[in-house]
């Protein structure tokens, strides 16, 4: 992946510089390319075709020079490669030769280039005469196009020969004192070039110009990533910085401290769970750093195709209809319904998108408009999930707890923050991570204010209008994202792009509230049981309902494909949830559907985060500017069709697995990292227990599964006793269902199955414990500290924060 250079990045590389072009007319062509960076093209002067020519760019002071000399043997290039010459060395030294040689020497062509070659090559290894050599391949003509007389002489076995000579003599070339290299994909890019020469030796501007900006890579990528920083998207002519300190600690905590615990914590199993998730975690992460911060694996340009796209997303089409399967055996049994919104339903839905998402970034159709805008929605639809399913859980389980906030936020941003440590990124670089985390934080705060009138209608419906308003303010009004930014940077040096990041907000700024105010709604429902004393107002507003959601998606379609990305994106955060909405509606219409989903939309769902994350280095490259490639010939892939789709078919695979034990991993240490505060809550609660209300609590809690998992993103793959169970669908169900067990009950089933917290407390001050009045003061404070896992999740991100100041500054 090269790097195209602009006219202020080449200033930026080689101002008050020189290049110097020497050689035949393939070198004055290139010359042409190189000024025409730097200048509007001007009519070449055909009386000076076989003269010096120079040009001087006086704003960038930059000296670009052609010597003319097909046989690299004037005295003023002898003196070049001698030392001899006073003044400014060239900063970039470009020679080429071979043509006249074959066409006027006979048969002495070979003897006298390779002479000519050698002295270059010996100059090089000698001493310091340039910046950086380029020499240029004898170049490929295109034979139909050559005159008779060029014919005769410029034969493809000569042209062989040479340049075999000098990827011998590159290849012994070993460490030489003036940086050297042979751009054998010069000819390559020629040979792949039709229609773009009239003489078959002459190339046109669109060759020499790419050919001249290779030229402007090899000298000036070492220098323009010399401070690397995200994304690297440059691979050409580019050797990777070394690991940081904390990047090697990183990488030699996964890979010799944590086999080390192996054998000295053999023989404990919990020990030996967690730390098999360590492993594997450490394991992903350093296969991530090795695809997208070396050398290891090529990277390749994504190239948009519409007949690409429109396969891939066929094939993933097929592979979600051939492993459809319905919940229930028998449809006809009333109360065999798996529910609104119901938990494999959500999998599926998580599963389709990130798989669309996915393809729309690997073949880079972001630049599509028609594409963009409908796949902005899908990003809308993930944080309409967490609105619903966030609300749904806190509305009924009233468990604000600190404990269930740190499993929700360590199970969304381990990865992420590691990542931004081990890649040298940030962490809004992962973007969709933090876009969670800061909506999870508001719903909490929504359901967490005077939660004993959460089930006064008003009050519950004042709440979320007034956050939306308050969140509409911190996203929108100037100053404040840029404050609390400014005071992160003043104190941990944590440096975040605020517009990028306001960027992100506003797109979906309001999405959130709409599925909080679904699942609000949804509940109002099930608890008036509206489907059954009703039924004829519920048989009219389910029509309506269907009604409603045909025509706002076909309408949806209808407008996101008469505008540009510009303008839809300034309509998205007001329209997104009319085709969410009739997503919805259509999904859950009939018991039929509900009970029916996909098995592998539903297994990539419950891998969608890592997914999500993960594609920004194994699956992708450069920090998603371009494609990884895992198979060993790069060029066959890159050049072949074939290569393309089986390096897709390979990588897919590869990352898919990696991703699935990542999952696994991330949620086995987010339940070791929070099994504290989980255990304390527990035992509080039953300490607590003398009461009915909460002794019941506590003993259905007791059969829940081990909770690893956050509502409606990543899933556990766990099945607790519930699942399977029937329900009744709570919104647009069959008017002649009836069911024993009440939809809000399987609403709060599902909620608790996917909360990752065995608990039912309430906010409790007690929690946290006191300590004894005989102890001393000191000891009180201590105590209170080490129970308080709001202190210490203070003075966790506090000692990040500090550490980041250290790694920045290194």
């Amino acid at each position: 992946m090269s790097l195209t250079y602009t006219k202020n990045d080449i200033n930026a590389c080689l101002g008050h510089k020189r290049i110097v072009y020497i050689g035949d007319s393939i070198m004055r062509e290139q010359y042409y390319a190189m000024t025409h960076f730097l200048k509007k093209p001007a009519a070449k002067m055909p009386d000076a075709i076989h003269e010096d020519q120079s040009f001087y760019a006086k704003e960038q002071d930059i000296s670009i020079e052609i010597w003319w000399d097909p046989y690299l043997n004037t005295t003023k290039t002898l003196d070049l490669l001698q030392g001899k010459v006073q003044g400014q060395k060239p900063s970039l030294l470009i020679m080429g030769s071979g043509v006249w040689y074959m066409r006027r020497t006979g048969n002495d062509y070979l003897h006298l280039w390779k002479a000519a070659v050698d002295r270059i090559f010996d100059a090089a290894l000698k001493q310091r005469i340039a910046d950086k050599i380029m020499l240029s391949p004898v170049e490929i003509v295109e034979y139909p196009l050559l005159i008779p007389e060029r014919k005769a002489t410029l034969k493809f076995d000569k042209i062989t020969i040479m340049n075999n000579y000098l990827r011998e003599r590159i290849s012994l070339l070993g460490r030489p004192v003036t940086p050297m290299v042979v751009p054998f994909v010069w000819n390559e890019i020629v040979t792949s070039s039709k229609n773009q020469t009239k003489d078959g030796l002459h190339f046109m501007e669109p060759v020499t110009k790419a050919q001249a900006q290779l030229a402007l890579n090899y000298r000036c990528n070492s220098e323009h990533v010399k401070t690397p920083s995200f994304p690297i998207d440059t691979t050409c002519c580019y050797t990777y910085p070394s690991p940081r300190w904390y990047q090697t600690l990183v990488f030699g905590f996964f890979l010799c401290v944590v086999p080390l615990g192996f054998y000295v914590f053999y023989a404990s199993n919990n020990s030996g769970d967690t730390l098999t998730a360590l492993f594997v975690f450490g394991l992903a992460v350093v296969y991530m750093y090795l695809g997208d911060r070396s050398q290891l694996f090529a990277k390749m340009f994504k190239q948009f195709d519409a007949s690409t796209f429109a396969l891939l997303i066929g094939l993933m089409v097929v592979l979600g209809a051939v492993t459809l399967k319905s919940t229930h055996n028998s449809s006809s049994e009333k109360n065999n319904d798996a529910g609104f919104l119901n938990r494999d339903q959500t999998d599926e839905w998580k599963g389709w998108m990130q798989l669309v998402i996915l393809i729309y970034h690997f073949v880079g159709a972001s630049r599509i408009a028609g594409i963009y805008n409908p796949v902005r929605v899908l990003v809308a639809a993930y944080l309409f999930q967490t609105g619903y399913g966030h609300f749904f859980f806190f509305y009924k389980k009233a468990d604000f707890g600190i404990a269930r906030i740190l499993s929700v936020m360590v199970r969304l941003n381990l990865l992420t923050c590691v990542l931004a440590y081990s890649m040298k990124t940030d962490y809004l670089f992962y973007y969709f991570s933090p876009l969670v985390s800061f909506w999870f934080i508001v719903i909490w705060i929504t359901m967490r204010i005077m939660p004993a009138y959460n089930k006064k209608p008003w009050f519950m419906l004042s709440k979320m209008l007034v956050m939306a308003v308050l969140t509409g303010f911190i996203i929108h009004y100037p100053g404040v994202l840029e404050f609390c930014f400014d005071c992160l940077d003043a104190l941990f040096r944590i440096q975040w792009n605020v517009t990028e990041w306001r960027f992100r907000l506003s797109l979906d700024a309001w999405i959130v509230y709409v599925g909080m105010l679904c699942a609000y709604v949804t509940i109002q429902l099930s608890e008036y049981k509206i489907s059954t004393n009703y039924p004829r107002f519920w048989f009219l507003a389910k029509l309506a309902c269907l009604i409603l959601a045909v025509l706002g998606m076909i309408g949806f379609f209808v407008f996101e494909l008469t505008q540009s990305k510009a303008s839809y994106t300034a309509y998205h955060p007001y329209m997104s949830w009319v085709p969410i909405l009739s997503f919805v509606v259509l999904r859950n219409y009939t018991r039929r559907g509900r009970n029916t989903y996909s098995r592998f939309f539903a297994f990539i769902g419950k891998i969608s985060l890592e997914t999500f994350i993960g594609q920004f280095h194994m699956w992708l490259a450069a920090d998603t500017r371009g494609l990884l490639v895992i198979l060993p010939n790069a060029s066959w892939v890159i050049k072949s069709a074939l290569g393309w789709w089986i390096n897709l078919l390979v990588s897919s695979v590869v990352f898919v697995f990696v991703c699935y034990h990542l999952s696994q991993a991330t949620g086995a240490l987010t339940k070791w990292i929070c099994s504290g505060a989980q255990q304390q809550q527990k035992d509080k609660a039953a300490a607590a227990g003398a009461t009915t209300t909460t002794s019941t609590s506590a003993n259905s809690h007791t059969t829940a599964p081990d909770a690893d998992s956050v509502p409606l993103l990543p899933t556990s793959t766990h099945k607790s006793s519930s699942d399977g169970d029937s329900s009744t669908s709570t919104l647009l169900m069959d008017e002649e269902n009836t069911t024993t067990k009440g939809p809000a009950q399987l609403q709060v089933e599902r909620a608790s199955e996917e909360s990752a917290i065995d608990m039912d407390q309430v906010w409790d001050e007690s929690l946290y414990g006191s300590s004894s009045r005989k102890t001393s003061w000191f000891k009180s404070v201590c105590v209170s500290i080490t129970s308080n896992y709001w202190i210490k999740s203070v003075i966790c991100l506090t000692v990040m924060g500090i550490i980041n100041r250290f790694c920045v500054a290194s």
